[in-house]
């Protein structure tokens, strides 16, 4: 799912949470912050996930390297995916 309208939908909970309606510059720059938002989460994740790989693999130093490694290009994957998705 692209993550504009994920985006667009947390706007409009936010804006109904709030007291005051939102002008289109308001909205803008918070459906920007909840993109950043969830590419960040992305990231995060896919950095814990290297950890825990790393961390089981210890022993075997050439193996931890070369799937840290494949998570990173996975990871530079998803962010491209994502900031297309905008």
């Amino acid at each position: 799912m692209p993550l504009q309208p994920i985006a667009e939908k947390a706007v409009a909970q936010i804006s109904e949470a709030v007291s005051a309606s939102l002008s289109d510059d308001e909205r803008a720059k918070i459906s920007k912050i909840v993109e950043q938002a969830v590419i960040d989460a992305a990231v995060s994740a896919s950095q814990r996930c290297a950890h825990v790989v790393g961390a089981h693999l210890e022993h075997e130093e050439d193996k931890a390297h070369q799937l840290a490694e494949q998570l990173k290009q996975e990871e530079t994957a998803l962010i491209a995916n994502l900031m297309g998705m905008r």
